[in-house]
This record gives C-alpha cells, structure tokens and sequence, in this order.
C-alpha cells in the first residue's frame, strides 16, 4: 500500500504542473486552430451555441471546452452564458504562432520520443503544414527583419528572390509586399504547404509575381526565364539538409548554385546550437523556447550546428560572407538566430548608396 505522509497533496500539486502545462499548450493550441479565438477578437462576447455555429463545432462539447478555458483564466463566462475573452485570452493570440510550431507541427514528435531515442536511426514524425505556419508566423520577428536588413545590403537591384523551403509562404509574400517589382519563386516539398502558399499569394494579390513550385530545397528548379539577379534563400532549411544528406551536400549545394549564377545572393537563416551554455540555459527564454526547440532537433531530420560550423562551411565554399545579423534584442536577447549574407568570392556584399 502507498505511504501517505504529511504534504503529500501539496506534492502532488507540484509534480502535477507538468501535466497542467501540457494540457493547457495543447487547449490553447486548439483554441486558435479552430478559430475560436479569432470569433471572439472579432465578435466580442458571443454566446456559446453562436461561437460553436461559426466555428463548426459541438456546441455541447465546446461547452466543456470553454469551462476549462475560463478554470485557466483564457475566457470569462458571464452571467447570460456569453462567453468573451480575459486579458490573458487576447494577449495569447499575439503568440499563436509558437504554438503552431511547438504544439501543433511538433506534438508527434514528442509523442514518438521514446522511439526516437530508442533507435539512432528511425526519426520523429511531425506536421510539416503546421511547422510551415509556426515558422513562418515567427519569422515576422526575427528572420524576416533579418533578411530585409540583409537584403538591403545587396549591391544592384535583385529581380527575383527564390525561398527554397517556403514554407506556408508568408516569409515570401511580405519580401514581395515590401518590394514592389521583386519577383519571387517559391520551392516547398510539402503538399499541403504548397496549396496554403499558393492561395496566400492569391489573397495577397501576388499571384502573378510570385509562383510557388513542388521541390526539395537542396534541388532548386530551373530558373533561366526568371528576371535576375537572385536572391536566394534558406531560412531554417540547411539544417535538414545537413541532417538528411551530410554537410558535403550543402557544400555541393551552394558550389552548384554560385556557379550556376554567379550574379546571385543567398541569404541564410540558421540557429546558433548552445542547449549545453549555462548563459543560454539559464534565461527564461532560453527554457522557454529554446530548450525544446533543440530537443527537437535531435530526434527530427534536422541538425543544428554551431555559429563556427556555419561559418567554417562558407568560407570552405568560398563565399564572401556579411554577418551574422541577429534578432532586435528586445524581442530576443539571447542573439541565437543568425543571418548571413553571402556572395561569389571577390564580389561586392555591401551596397555603395547605403
């Protein structure tokens, strides 16, 4: 029989926080996926059997749904039975985007650890439309001001900008929002990434500017009816090719394209890997997102590597090397997102009117 001792409950409690994370992460997830949240920041307080109509849901079992979401302090239930959003309800939706990454594009994996960590050769499976939206969403605050700040520094004008890995597209799309006239290809193995892209080019009007192909990131498509120079791009992508293929692939990779265009740019988004500094470890963001996010890496098809792996890797290439950028520090403090600008040895990497 099991020994109940004075401050057992209170143990309890605490061993138990775990669980109440991950049932929260999971709700909270669902409560933006299903477009719950949004109906609320739209509407304001609606009635339940309304909110479950617009969202194409059980009323009844949404019912119960919501009752845990008010227990946590995300919505308040009135009086009438109306349900609206609390302060921390609408801040969370600021944030959706990890959990599109973490919970909605990652929960396979971590439901697969114990296999993964089982077997050095078999992988983690994951969601890879909902990692395309989780890492596109992010991007907005780090890797795309990165890559504008970087993309400003090419000398001439860029006619077409080729993201290999795009993703859901958005990264894409905003590039070509911001400057008008740019073209943009982009490449993505993952089908229904590839619809999402395509209709969000059409929502945005970029149809006809943007063309979004079927394609693995480390075979770029031929390109020789785009307006040049390219600008090409790899935000987060290297690494599953390092992971997939080995680091002579990437090598290969970037010798092919230079050579092939040799009037062209890349611009490369990676993550410094530190899950052992006591510097990264120790800052609550650190915990937050990036211990996770390398657990990951470990049991996907991905691989992170160093900042001096990166750079060791493009100078073995050859390549004149701006960088690294990494993210405004009030959003990101710890510097771990690298952006490099890279270019054919001997040409000009910085723009002579800025």
């Amino acid at each position: 029989m099991a020994e109940i001792t004075p401050g057992l409950e209170k143990r309890l409690i605490g061993a138990l926080q775990p669980i109440r994370g991950f049932v929260l992460a999971q709700a909270l997830h669902q409560f933006m996926d299903t477009g719950i949240h949004d109906a609320l920041t739209k509407h304001g307080a609606l009635p339940v059997d309304r909110l479950a109509q617009l969202c194409g849901l059980s009323a009844d079992r949404l019912g119960g749904f919501l009752l845990y979401l008010a227990n946590e302090d995300f919505v308040v239930i009135a009086v009438d039975g109306t349900v609206g959003l609390t302060s921390a309800g609408a801040e969370i939706g600021v944030f959706q985007p990890w959990y599109a990454l973490l919970v909605g594009g990652y929960t396979p994996a971590f439901a697969g650890l114990r296999e993964a960590l089982a077997d050095p050769a078999a992988y983690a499976s994951r969601n890879a439309a909902q990692v395309g939206v989780g890492s596109c969403g992010i991007s907005e605050y780090d890797a795309l001001p990165i890559a504008e700040r970087l993309f400003q520094q090419i000398p001439g004008r860029v006619g077409t900008v080729v993201d290999l890995g795009c993703g859901d597209g958005r990264y894409l799309a905003e590039l070509c929002d911001r400057n008008p006239g740019l073209r943009g290809v982009g490449v993505e193995l993952a089908e229904q990434s590839v619809t999402n892209a395509r209709r969000l080019m059409q929502q945005r009007g970029l149809a006809e500017r943007v063309a979004v192909v079927a394609g693995r990131a480390d075979d770029p498509p031929d390109l020789a009816d785009r307006p040049g120079p390219l600008c090409f791009i790899t935000a987060f992508v290297l690494q599953e090719i390092l992971e997939q293929r080995d680091r002579a692939a990437i090598l290969e990779l970037l010798c092919k394209v230079f050579a092939r265009h040799p009037d062209a740019s890349w611009i490369v988004i990676e993550v410094d890997h530190r899950p052992a500094d006591p510097d990264v470890m120790g800052h609550d963001l650190g915990l937050a997102y990036y211990n996770p996010y390398y657990l990951i890496h470990r049991i996907t098809e991905q691989r992170l590597e160093t900042r001096r792996f990166w750079e060791d890797l493009f100078a073995e290439a050859g390549l004149s090397v701006v960088g690294p950028e990494v993210p405004d520090p009030v959003y990101d403090s710890l510097g771990l997102k690298l952006g490099y600008l890279l270019r054919a040895a001997g040409a000009p990497a910085i723009r002579a009117d800025l």
